[in-house]
């Protein structure tokens, strides 16, 4: 009973912290995704293109709702952003941030590359 609580508390310890015990045949397992890039295609789907958005500028589209999402999901910019589909200056400082960590311009202006980057996933 005494060896019980020897290993008990480290694995509770480890499945607190969502945590899973490895296996020797668990280990040549591929690390998984970002959960948030994992969503990404189910969760952003506001607008597919690369058009240009710019701070201050209103889309008729929903490209401003896209870039909030994608940056909510496949970054690590903290704390989220509001999804209110406004491009005001919480979102153009997200914007800049982001590419900053992509190794783009930081302009605030989402352009091509600064989709791409969204999409693909930026992680810092």
């Amino acid at each position: 009973m005494a060896s019980h609580r020897r290993v008990l508390p480290p694995l509770t310890v480890l499945l607190l912290l969502g945590g899973v015990a490895a296996t020797p045949s668990s280990a040549a397992a591929p690390a998984p995704m970002p959960t948030a890039a994992a969503n990404t295609s189910s969760t952003c789907n506001y607008y597919a293109g690369d058009g240009p958005v710019e701070p201050g500028k209103t889309y008729p589209d929903r490209r401003v709702l896209e870039v909030q999402c994608l940056i909510n999901t496949n970054t690590s910019y903290l704390p989220p952003l509001a999804m209110d589909g406004i491009y005001g200056p919480r979102t153009s400082y997200a914007v800049t941030v982001v590419q900053q960590h992509a190794g783009l311009p930081a302009t605030g202006i989402v352009n091509r590359a600064t989709w791409a980057a969204l999409r693909a996933g930026v992680w810092w």
